[in-house]
């Protein structure tokens, strides 16, 4: 019978799957997904069911709902504890937020977004939400920081697994920041970046790439270069790139590159070509992007002495700057509120790790040796045995007691048992690793968990163990087998079939240090079959 956890992730992946082969979902899609949810009572799928619907109304233009549907969804994968999908809504709450001309907000949402990308270790998204942050620090002219971030950025998709999109992405902050570097007045590093993209591209051809940004960047780079025939036949590629587009809105970012190149070279012609295609596309109805073209297109004015529209565009620029200075006075007061906010939020964050390190020890580890306590030890034994027994690997299992402690401590008294104890619990400690994972079991008692190793491997972990005892040299006149503190060491090790647990792995091991004690203790015995 397939459990409900196994079914809501399968579904979950084929509706991903679904969406990466045939786009973003149309409406009676997305109200399949809620509806399914419904049915599973999955905080998982309303998740998705309202992630997909924020796509598909994004792409309608409501961004009301757009946002309404991202909300609905963070509820939903932060109940469902998915916070790569988490950070997913919050990058995609930023990205809207821009789109309403909201920066602040969306430097919010981003952050936001960021911390959970961080703190569960989604290295792919918060690549994506650095080159976010990159974009806004770059449009405020921020440009070594906008640089920081992009190169961060580029270093956390370094890092992630490979995806379609992945290529594309880290292309478009190495354009991001070649276009900072020219602007810093430092063109050998941007023409030092185009390179680099041009070998990234080569690399790999069928990736998907920021075409528009490219042509930008590359006629930024023959300008550089001063080569005036390459620099206009790449712009005029880049015009016949905006007359294809029925909306230039989702490249409304770079509207401003355009047309600044252009003005540097005085390129009139084009650039009044340029004006006259957007303004076909209503690209200048937001009072900012009107503003931040209003030095190209006045220039582009008074060079064709159009002193009449200049001077009517002038007093509309006026009106909308006036506008804009006192929306920015509420900004900046909703400036200082965030900056107040994130720095609460991150004293709370600090704390927040402080106090889950500390219970966290508690829970998990022993107070006197600082191994792993019995609790963590069972739990991490549990998680192997199934590792081993799905994927037919070798477990090991070791208990490991002090031999004749009960007359140490009765010889040398208690406060010299601890130390004892302790110093054992540091030879375990300087073997421990991955794949060699030790505990106090109890008393004197200690286990070892040995995962993905061969038998030979696990018989060295077991002498270095012995002899390492045998050098702390610890006196012990009362001992039956030595007059220095030893060990007996049981060890279990198998491939898990179908019908064991891992008790029987614990059992086996016992009965192996039942057998070294009756050896003589101060030596090991290592079985590989089951005994009675």
């Amino acid at each position: 019978m397939i459990r409900k956890e196994d079914e809501v992730q399968n579904y979950i992946e084929r509706i991903r799957d679904r969406r990466s082969r045939e786009g973003i979902p149309d409406y009676d899609a997305c109200q399949r997904i809620l509806e399914h949810a419904a049915e599973m009572n999955s905080s998982a799928i309303f998740g998705m069911g309202y992630y997909y619907f924020a796509e598909y109304y994004l792409r309608a233009g409501d961004r009301e709902k757009t946002m309404h549907c991202l909300e609905e969804c963070a509820k939903c994968f932060l109940a469902a504890k998915m916070y790569e999908s988490l950070a997913r809504s919050y990058n995609l709450m930023g990205v809207v937020s821009e789109l309403q001309d909201d920066p602040v907000i969306a430097l919010d949402h981003y952050y936001t977004g960021l911390q959970y990308a961080e703190k569960f270790g989604h290295t792919y998204v918060h690549a994506m939400i650095d080159a976010n942050i990159g974009n806004i620090l770059m449009y405020m002219k921020r440009y070594e920081e906008a640089i920081q971030r992009y190169e961060q950025s580029l270093d956390y998709y370094g890092r992630s697994e490979d995806c379609p999109p992945r290529a594309g992405n880290m292309v478009m902050c190495l354009i991001c920041c070649g276009m900072c570097y020219r602007r810093l007045q430092q063109p050998e590093k941007a023409l030092s970046l185009w390179e680099e993209i041009a070998a990234a591209r080569q690399s790999r051809p069928d990736a998907k790439y920021p075409e528009l940004e490219l042509g930008i960047f590359e006629a930024e780079c023959h300008a550089v270069r001063g080569n005036r025939t390459a620099f206009f036949r790449g712009m005029e590629e880049i015009l016949q790139k905006l007359r294809d587009m029925e909306n230039v809105e989702p490249v409304a970012c770079c509207l401003k590159d355009i047309a600044e190149l252009l003005l540097d070279f005085q390129a009139y012609e084009l650039l009044e070509e340029f004006f006259r295609i957007i303004d076909e596309r209503g690209a200048c109805a937001r009072i900012t992007r009107e503003m931040e073209l209003y030095p190209c297109r006045s220039a582009c004015l008074l060079s064709q002495n159009k002193t009449r529209e200049y001077l009517e565009y002038t007093r509309r620029y006026f009106t909308a700057y006036e506008k804009d200075r006192q929306n920015n006075r509420r900004v900046t007061a909703r400036v200082l509120e965030l900056r107040d906010r994130l720095s609460a939020m991150e004293r709370e964050r600090e704390k927040m790790q402080d106090d889950n390190r500390y219970l966290e020890n508690i829970a998990l580890y022993d107070s006197m040796t600082n191994l792993a306590n019995r609790t963590s030890l069972n739990e991490h034994a549990c998680i192997k045995f199934e590792e081993a027994q799905r994927e037919k690997k070798l477990l090991g299992v070791e208990l490991l007691d002090i031999d004749c402690f009960k007359k140490y401590n009765d010889t040398y008294g208690h406060l010299a048992g601890d130390a004892c104890i302790e110093a054992v619990a540091g030879v375990l400690q300087s073997v421990g690793s991955a794949r060699v994972f030790c505990g106090r079991y109890g008393g004197d008692e200690f286990m070892i968990v040995y995962s993905d190793m061969t038998l030979e491997e696990i018989g060295g972990v077991v002498e270095r163990i012995e002899q390492q005892v045998r050098n702390l040299a610890f006196p012990h006149s009362a001992s039956e087998c030595s007059d220095i503190v030893t060990v007996s060491q049981g060890v279990f090790v198998r491939k898990p079939d179908e019908p064991n647990r891992e008790w029987d792995f614990n059992f086996q091991a016992d009965s192996a240090l039942y057998l070294a004690k009756r050896a003589g203790r101060n030596c090991y015995r290592i079985k590989t079959e089951f005994s009675e």
